[in-house]
This record gives structure tokens, C-alpha cells and sequence, in this order.
């Protein structure tokens, strides 16, 4: 039965893909060619919205795959409503930031539920936030988590690689601790992302299909991810797994993100600047081809969340895994400042190749 509903969900995403289309075309929400974007003719931003869609409708016939689903499905439909908006209209950086603090208030107000457990990641004794810290680091958290999944959005197939992966570690650990309901959450998401993957990668219809994730579709699944996250770890009742663990499932993203701010600070630009100095920019310029791209970055996302799961299930001090993650953030800093010095070097190559000659 489950199995049926599965495929059924699947031919929904799919179906909803191609009526969203042709309605995107038609209402102009689509990406453009530009400096920055470098594919070729008019492509629909609805990859996101499908997944949405398909999620509530499941969502709407099972309220209970999640505590307070009406709150849920309210924050997401404000976000891809901004994230509509904004492939569209472009909104301004300010008012982006605006709605998505509002959002992260009412999950705390009327979604009951916070940051307030860091775990034992200091000393054996768990460490318990005052009710302003919890307050200011839960905005931070659910703030931070959408942007972290909206800017690794670069490459075909990596936003959609990453948040199968991502889902897939959630589910699994939710199943090992019997939580069924947000294991076939975890389930329907993966099922829902997979027929945007197909079109974004020009499977089977070529690129005449090809559709975008689009800032609807990422800002909506790093929210979902967060919400997962916080459910995970922060019930009083029986949380699924430790705090520590939730930076190891989402460590990509996240290390992606942290690493464009503060190499934006550094050079005096604002940190919601677009540029092109995510990893995956810096290995296009390196001449990595797209598709070895995606298999590294996905990889790493899987490599990590493993990391994270094995863990979890050895019970591996909290202090020893913030450590290890602290170091393998450091590392990866290291990394993508060394490639920065690399893709400059191999750019003014390239431009030096291809000036005319007197």
C-alpha cells in the first residue's frame, strides 16, 4: 500500500512539473541568460513549486507525517510565495530577510519549538540556552539553513543531489528511532525531488524540459530541512538524534555558506551579494566538467552525512564530533581559499588565450 502511494506521489510531482511549466512560460517566471547564468534559453523555475504542491496535498490527507503540519504549510507557503516573487521580480536583499525572520518567530510562537539543547558538545553536562539566546540562535539557525540551500543551487542536479542525501540520512536515523511518521516524511520528499531531478539533468525528455529549482524551491526546502532538524532535536520527549549530529547532515551547505560570507566580508562586499565564488564556481574555472562537479559535491554531502549517522549510532562524544566538524570546516576554508588563488591564475589564462592578437 505504502508502495503504491509512493508511486502515485511520484507521478504527481512529475505531472505537476509540466502543468507548472507551461503556466511559467506563459506568466514569464523563468531564468534568463545572463553573465552569471551561462545556460542556454528561457528555463521555468518550478522545480521547487512541484515539490511543494506535492507535499501539501500528501500533507492535507496525513496532518499527522508532522507536528503542527497547519503551521508548516503556512511558513512554506509564505517562502515559496517570496521565492515566486523573487525569481520573478528580484526582491530587495532587506526585505528577504525580513520575511524569512518572520517566518523562523512564528515557528517558535505558534510552532512550539526552539533551540534550546546544544547537547553535552562542551562537557558532559547538556547545555541549556536562556530563553533570548534560544530565541536569537533558533532565527539564526532556520535563517542561515534556507540560505545555505538556496546558494549551493549553481550546478544542474546539485541542489536536488544534496537534498536526496540530506533526506535520506534524516529518514534513516528517524527510523532507527521508530519515528514513522518522519520517516515516510523523509520518504515523500525524495519521492516528490526526484522527477525535478530528471528534467534538471535532461534524463529521458532532453533539454527542451529542462526546469530550475528556482529561490521558491530552495528556500522551501531548507526550511523543510530545518524544521526536520529542530524535530529531530529538540523534543523534550525523545529526540532522534544529537544536536551535533544535525551539522554533520547538513554540513556541505553549511560550510558552503559560512565560507562565501566571510569571503565576502573580507573583500568589503555585502554577504547577500551574488558572485561567483561557491566551490562549484571555482571548479567550473578549473575546467571540472558539470557532471563530476555534481559527484564530488554530492559525495561530499553523503561522505559527511555518514560521518554524522555513524556517530550517532556509536554513540561518539559530542565534544569529539563539534571538534572534528569545527576541523573539517577549517580545512575545507583552507580549500576553497587555495582554489580561489587557483581559478584566478587559470581565468586570466583563459582570458590571455582568447584576447585577439595584434
Amino acid at each position: 500500500m505504502i508502495f503504491i502511494e509512493l508511486i502515485v506521489i511520484f507521478l504527481l510531482s512529475f505531472i505537476l512539473i509540466f502543468i507548472l511549466r507551461r503556466i511559467a512560460k506563459n506568466v514569464g517566471l523563468v531564468d534568463k541568460p545572463s553573465l552569471r547564468k551561462s545556460h542556454r534559453g528561457f528555463i521555468p523555475l518550478v522545480g521547487g513549486i512541484s515539490i511543494f504542491l506535492t507535499l501539501s496535498m500528501v500533507l492535507f490527507l496525513h496532518p499527522a507525517l508532522t507536528i503542527k503540519y497547519n503551521i508548516f504549510l503556512l511558513c512554506s507557503s509564505i517562502l515559496v510565495l517570496t521565492g515566486i516573487l523573487d525569481d520573478k521580480n528580484n526582491i530587495q536583499v532587506n526585505i528577504r530577510l525580513a520575511i524569512q525572520i518572520l517566518v523562523s518567530i512564528t515557528v517558535m510562537k505558534f510552532g512550539d519549538i526552539s533551540i534550546h539543547n546544544l547537547g553535552a558538545i562542551f562537557s558532559p553536562k547538556e547545555l541549556t540556552l536562556a530563553p533570548l539566546v534560544s530565541n536569537i540562535v533558533t532565527i539564526l539557525a532556520i535563517v542561515g539553513a534556507m540560505n545555505a540551500f538556496n546558494m549551493i543551487d549553481g550546478v544542474d542536479g546539485l541542489l536536488g543531489g544534496v537534498t536526496i542525501v540530506v533526506f535520506s540520512a534524516l529518514g534513516y536515523l528517524f527510523w532507527l528511532n521508530n519515528n514513522v511518521e518522519l520517516y515516510y516524511f523523509c520518504s515523500i520528499m525524495i519521492i516528490a525531488v526526484i522527477p525535478y531531478l530528471i528534467l534538471n539533468l535532461e534524463f529521458v525528455f532532453g533539454e527542451n524540459s529542462k526546469v530550475f529549482m528556482g529561490d521558491a524551491g530552495s528556500l522551501f526546502i531548507g526550511f523543510t530541512v530545518i524544521w526536520l532538524l529542530l524535530h529531530g532535536t529538540q523534543l523534550n520527549s525523545s529526540p532522534s538524534f544529537k544536536p551535533v549530529t544535525a551539522l554533520w547532515l547538513i554540513a556541505f551547505p553549511l560550510m558552503d555558506m559560512a565560507t562565501i560570507i566571510v569571503s565576502r566580508i573580507q573583500n568589503g562586499r555585502s554577504p547577500f551579494q551574488p558572485d561567483k565564488q561557491h566551490l562549484h564556481h571555482k571548479l567550473q574555472v578549473l575546467g571540472v566538467p558539470n557532471q563530476l562537479i555534481l559527484l564530488i559535491l554530492c559525495g561530499l554531502s553523503a561522505f559527511c552525512a555518514c560521518i554524522g549517522i555513524w556517530s550517532e549510532i556509536n554513540d561518539t562524544s559530542e565534544v569529539v564530533m563539534l571538534f572534528s566538524f569545527s576541523s573539517l570546516f577549517v580545512v575545507y576554508f583552507i580549500l576553497v581559499s587555495y582554489l580561489s588563488h587557483l581559478s584566478v591564475f587559470f581565468a586570466r589564462l583563459h582570458s590571455l588565450s582568447t584576447s585577439p592578437t595584434e
